[in-house]
């Protein structure tokens, strides 16, 4: 059963502290646990997007991982690799489970059960919480929907559930 018919949709996104503190002391039973919640919390692809990758969509130039996600889940578009610096917290995490993959698999080849219950054991949250998280990430740092949609690959209307969130967030602090 989803995280959210349970414990309800969780509009909060997860703050950088939070991520890291659950990378250091959240449970995660194999190496490779850890750059899949890496991937997630830094890319917010979807998780099914992730456990589709296989080995060759991964590359390492001037110490950036490029990820070639492939065509969007969800009548998504195919979008440009995304980009992540090596030197982010935990990056290395996804490149050591792209390194030790074999030629044509998948890096992480798990079920959806097995990916929801690697986010649960860690962060005590649900996979599409690190999605929401990035993308309100990217709209309270002034990123243009143009741009997260260039990032995301989702269309304007479903960008449009997150601009109002952020929207929402920025109007709350203001009254401070």
């Amino acid at each position: 059963m989803p995280w959210y018919r349970t414990h309800g949709k969780i509009e909060r996104p997860l703050t950088e502290e939070e991520f890291l503190e659950a990378m250091k002391k959240g449970r995660f039973v194999k190496r490779k646990h850890k750059g899949f919640v890496a991937l997630l919390y830094y890319t917010g692809i979807r998780r099914g997007e992730a456990l589709r990758a296989k080995k060759e969509q991964f590359r390492l130039y001037h110490q950036k991982i490029y990820f070639d996600v492939g065509k969007r889940l969800k009548h998504g578009i195919k979008t440009p690799a995304l980009i992540i610096p090596l030197k982010a917290p935990y990056a290395d995490e996804i490149w050591y489970a792209v390194e030790h993959t074999e030629p044509g698999h998948r890096v992480w080849p798990y079920s959806d059960k097995t990916a929801y219950n690697i986010v649960r054991r860690a962060l005590n949250t649900y996979p599409h919480h690190l999605r929401l998280s990035r993308i309100t990430k990217f709209f309270l740092k002034g990123y243009t929907i143009p741009q997260v949609h260039s990032w995301t690959g989702l269309t304007l209307k479903a960008l449009n559930y997150y601009v109002g969130l952020v929207d929402v967030k920025k109007m709350a602090e203001s009254l401070s």
